[in-house]
Formats: C-alpha cells, structure tokens, sequence
C-alpha cells in the first residue's frame, strides 16, 4: 500500500514481461550489460536502479567471476553528497566495491566531469588516474591531494590540454605521463562490432 500510495508502482523500471536486471546481473547471459539510468524518467528511479545493480554486483561477490563495473557520470551514482536514501545506498555500495571488491573480482571504472562531487572515499581507492582537460584549479588541487603518487605539475597541466591529451597515473603506466589519444578505431555507435561479440563464449 505504501508503494503505491507513493507511486512508485507506476514507474517505468517495473515489467511483467521484460527479463529481469537483477537476474541478468545474477545469471549473465551475455558478455556485457548496460544499464541506462539516463532513460529512466526520475532521479527516484535512477537512484533505486543504480541502488540495486550495485547491491546485487556485491551480494554476487563470492562467486569471484570478474567484473568490470564502469559508472559514467560517478557523480550521479555515488556522490559526495547523497541527499535521499537511495542515493546513500548506492554511494555506499559503490565505496564498498571500490575499497574492498578487486579481492572478489569486482573492479570499478569511475568516469566524471564533476571529480569533487564524487565521494571522497570512492576516488581515493582509484589505483589509476586517466585525466583529461580540466580547467577548475580547485579540482586539479583536490585530484592531486587524493592522487598523492601524481606529481602536482603534471596534474596542473591539465589546464592546457587539447582534445584527445590526457595524464595517465598510475599502476597501468611505469610512469605518470602525458598521452595523445590516437583516433577513434570503431565507427560511432560501435556498429562495426558484430553483435556476436556480447554472446556467452
């Protein structure tokens, strides 16, 4: 009766005939998922499916398969901030997965344009930075306190980046270095990348 009293039965996120997120998340049958929060209609409904995905990625830990987690736009996922219920349980969840899921196979891909509205704890457990052009001094001074392994001089270079330049830091580099990012070897929309690929092998 309280789901209903508060609407939240008529959100789109409910099917009776679609399969189910958490039992694809449960029982993959294909290589890849991706779950699209920016299709949903509401921030409730975001905050609930992003809640979920993250829980159920945990509760699946034991069974140790790898997982790539990749959150664009973290800031939405796990904020610095979380205002509602959900949005603490998501952000907690994904600070438990970047702390503590790398030893059950989980890893965590945080990508934002916003690094200070991330939650502190999530982008301090990041053993690799790829940073791209920033212009805020006070983000750049904030990356490099938390990025401590990053000499502050290459992170101030951001501010001078031109599309396709990035600082990558971090265990996938010996070194902290400056990289030109080459050009793009799929067609937009990945529609050269046979369907076949996300199949169970």
């Amino acid at each position: 009766m309280r789901a209903k009293n508060l609407g939240v039965l008529d959100w789109a996120i409910w099917s009776p005939t679609a399969p189910s997120l958490i039992d694809e998340l449960r029982r993959p049958s294909a290589r890849c998922t991706v779950v699209d929060l920016g299709s949903l209609d509401t921030m409730e409904e975001m905050e609930l499916v992003a809640a979920a995905v993250l829980t159920t990625l945990w509760e699946e830990r034991l069974r140790r398969a790898p997982v790539l987690v990749v959150i664009d736009e973290a800031h939405n996922v796990c904020s610095a901030e979380p205002e509602g219920g959900l949005s603490r349980i998501s952000s907690a969840k994904a600070v438990q997965i970047a702390a503590e899921g790398r030893k059950y196979g989980l890893y965590l891909l945080a990508s934002t344009q916003r690094p200070n509205k991330v939650h502190e704890n999530v982008v301090s457990q990041c053993d690799n930075l790829v940073l791209m052009r920033m212009n805020s001094a006070a983000d750049l001074a904030d990356l490099g306190r938390l990025f401590s392994f990053v000499p502050a001089g290459l992170v101030a270079g951001a501010t001078a980046f031109r599309m396709g330049q990035a600082l990558i830091a971090g265990k996938i580099l010996p070194q902290p270095a400056y990289v030109q990012m080459g050009r793009r070897v799929s067609h937009e929309g990945g529609v050269d990348v046979p369907a076949t690929w996300a199949e169970p092998r």
